[in-house]
């Protein structure tokens, strides 16, 4: 099976917690130059503002029809909101974590708005999907006319760290957007930025004629790239092979230290600073505010200093209203009495803020991930890191930035230019070949549930059981591949054979579980789920009242396949992983 991609464009979405975006190449262009990717970098909030990326913010009419996505869904709801006629409306934004809080997902799971209104999550994210689609499709098709739906190749970007359940629901949610499967692949996003990154420092090298920044990506040379996005942090760990493919050492990993865990302090910090119920009433009432203050912050999130003195933040002038309707009093007034007396001064309509207080709001994803790599970088076989890439829109912090180099000051820190377009750009050219990447490393070991002969030296008298006059040990978790198994896309595979019940033409399942264990004894232990099944189609005529199946796992791409047949036969049957109630 080839890694080669043979349509006319590949095309990547970055579906982020906070933004997203798309970039796409042409396969004849990517041949000559793989670096030859086009990025739509100019998303305006129609007031002067311009951003490589969109808000990943979804609105829906009163009718629950999609009306705008981006800037224009923030803008619209902002003035329904002054005229008070947002009512029944509905605004998503950052959404996208929900697929990641819970381990067994629903296909039906709802999401509630900023309104309290639920809608069917997979409605929110296939609008999304398809807006990010549909604009694009546009500007290809003023750029080169004639263009058919299937000349494109699609990839979609998602954490490393999302567990299978979370990926289907992606597919299944851009399948509603109108992305066929077989025109679809999942990229892994710290992977994406991975050859991105190998591929810009390496060609960069080249034209500059600099040796030591191609020695960074000699056969051999190992490197990590921290993917630092709103929600998650991702990371991974690649070996440069003799080919130039990337050999993953370490399977990913990460958790949610994304920019919104700051933006969560600083939201803390004026609810502590103004009181919940005005702050509360001022984001209820003045959306359009409200919109200006949260993009100042993403701005002072991403320029804040560890030198500074002081941050100045210019607030609207309704929070001091606000304030002033609730107590009576100013805000001036009240300022010297509270704890914040030293750390912060008032001046017209700005807050000058000590800038610890700012740094303290980086504390906790800074600290996580700071201990997480030096977690990892003290395990023998990650001994030969010298690079860490980092990429994300969170890298463009330099608290976040400063952190790393301080922490880490004997290896190679590099940020390429425009951080938070690494991953789409990769994904991009994951798309044109996704055996770029030529192994990986399996995050969970993944079995069934079976029994076996009940030992009373063994097994747990909690688990014996009598079936047809043998005392049986239930619940014992078969292993069929381990954790830290080093897998190869298209050729690990491990098979397995089960009796079905033959009932003419239906259907038999096996559930599968998975566990961060590599040598799991039975499904209930900590840290097994219960994450999906297979689902196979019972087509052949059996003998007696049972059917031998052998089940094939393919493991390695990034998302688990599933091949069936029936026993001593070359006769196969549709069998698919479902991961999703």
């Amino acid at each position: 099976m080839s890694g080669y991609k043979t349509k006319l464009i590949v095309a990547a979405i970055d579906f982020g917690t906070t933004y997203s975006g798309y970039a796409h190449s042409l396969k004849d262009e990517y041949k000559k130059d793989p670096l030859k990717i086009y990025a739509n970098q100019d998303w305006t909030d129609g007031s002067g503002l311009i951003t490589l990326k969109a808000p990943t913010v979804v609105l829906f009419d009163n009718r629950g029809h999609f009306h705008s996505f981006g800037y224009d869904a923030e803008t619209k709801y902002a003035k329904l909101s002054e005229e008070d006629k947002h009512i029944g409306w509905k605004y998503f934004r950052r959404f996208k974590m929900k697929l990641h809080e819970r381990v067994n997902l629903r296909r039906n799971m709802m999401l509630s708005d900023d309104q309290g209104n639920r809608m069917p999550a997979l409605d929110v994210f296939s609008e999304a999907i398809k807006y990010l689609k549909d604009h694009l499709m546009k500007r290809l098709r003023d750029r080169i006319g004639e263009l058919r739906d299937t000349d494109i190749h699609w990839v979609l970007t998602v954490p490393a760290i999302w567990h299978d359940g979370a990926k289907q629901f992606m597919k299944e949610a851009a399948a509603k957007a109108g992305i066929p499967e077989d025109q679809l692949t999942l990229a892994l996003e710290p992977e994406a930025a991975a050859i991105y990154c190998k591929e810009l420092v390496v060609s960069r090298a080249k034209e500059q004629k600099q040796e030591a920044k191609l020695q960074t990506f000699d056969p051999g040379s190992q490197f990590m790239v921290l993917d630092l996005g709103g929600g998650t942090v991702d990371i991974t760990v690649h070996e440069v092979q003799r080919d130039g493919t990337l050999k993953e050492l370490h399977s990913p990993s990460g958790g949610p230290w994304g920019g919104t865990v700051v933006d969560k302090g600083i939201d803390k910090f004026l609810d502590d600073l103004f009181g919940k119920d005005v702050m509360g009433e001022f984001r209820d009432e003045c959306k359009t505010d409200d919109l200006d203050l949260q993009r100042t912050i993403e701005l002072k999130k991403r320029t804040c200093k560890e030198g500074d003195d002081t941050v100045n933040l210019k607030l609207p002038i309704a929070i001091y209203e606000f304030f002033e309707e609730k107590t009576t009093v100013s805000f001036a007034s009240t300022l010297p009495r509270t704890k914040f007396a030293r750390s912060v001064r008032k001046k017209r309509d700005r807050l000058h803020i000590e800038n610890e207080i700012f740094l303290q709001m980086f504390k906790s994803p800074k600290d996580s991930l700071v201990n997480h790599v030096e977690n990892m970088l003290r395990k023998p076989e990650l001994r030969n890191v010298k690079n860490i890439m980092m990429v994300g829109g969170f890298s463009e912090s330099e608290i976040m930035r400063d952190a790393v180099k301080h922490a880490f000051p004997t290896k190679n820190i590099i940020v390429p230019e425009q951080p938070g377009l690494a991953v789409v750009k990769g994904a991009v050219m994951y798309g044109h070949n996704t055996d770029s990447i030529s192994s990986r490393q399996l995050p969970f070991t993944y079995g069934v549930s079976t029994a076996v002969p009940f030992n009373d030296r063994v097994h747990p008298e909690s688990k014996k059981v009598l079936r047809d006059g043998v005392y049986k040990c239930e619940d014992v978790f078969k292993v069929f591949i381990k954790a830290g198994t080093t897998v190869v896309p298209h050729k690990t595979k491990a098979e397995y054979t089960f009796s079905a019940p033959f009932i003419g033409t239906s259907t038999a399942t096996v559930e599968v579980y998975r566990s961060e264990s590599p040598n799991p004894m039975y499904i209930s232990d900590d840290g097994c789920y219960r994450i999906g099944e297979i689902s196979i189609a019972l087509i052949g005529r059996a003998k007696e009242d049972k059917q031998m199946i052998d089940v094939v796992m393919m493991f390695g791409d990034t998302e688990l396949h599933v091949t069936a047949k029936e026993h001593g036969t070359n006769n196969k049957v549709s069998a698919k992983f479902n991961f999703l109630r």
